[in-house]
């Protein structure tokens, strides 16, 4: 750490009245500048200022999941759409794959990896299995419908233990 060496600051008589900024606040012997101080000040309140912010933005998530799911939805479905057209008429339900073992005997998910995103329209029958970190459609598949001409949508979709598809 450097040491501060103590200063006897006297401004020569026959300069002009400086500026406030350029003053020094001389605190037990020791000057310090204004300017230096009023900076480490601001710093300081901003820093302060970031932290209030982004807490009162956590706990306002934590809050309300709901805003955070449908602005994430949102956010997918805008994404995806720039490549591929997508149902209009309706919101899509959405999913994470959080363990991929648990889905190794469908097809659908064969090349799923953990934090996998899935965007099912139950009323188009389709379903969408992007991956965020690439940036990249995994897979896209049509939902089945039984004899009764009921969807069959994955089970437990909102859950994100473990997603089932018909393909």
């Amino acid at each position: 750490m450097l040491d501060l060496k103590k200063v006897n600051y006297q401004p020569s008589p026959g300069l002009k009245p400086m500026k406030w900024l350029d003053r020094r606040l001389v605190f037990k012997g020791y000057s310090y500048p204004i300017k230096n101080l009023l900076l480490i000040a601001v710093v300081f309140l901003f820093i302060i200022f970031l932290i209030v912010f982004f807490l009162i933005a956590h706990q306002s998530n934590k809050a309300n999941p709901d805003v955070a799911l449908q602005k994430e939805t949102k956010a997918l479905t805008d994404r995806i759409g720039r490549f591929m057209e997508l149902p209009l008429d309706e919101q899509p339900t959405l999913a994470t794959v959080t363990d991929q073992e648990k889905l190794k005997g469908q097809n659908f998910f064969t090349h799923a990896q953990n934090g996998d995103k899935l965007l099912v329209y139950p009323k188009a029958k389709k379903a969408i299995l992007y991956r965020p970190s690439t940036k990249k459609i995994v897979e896209v598949s049509n939902l089945i419908s039984d004899e009764s001409n009921q969807e069959q949508p994955p089970a437990d979709i909102n859950s994100n233990d473990e997603i089932n598809l018909v393909n």
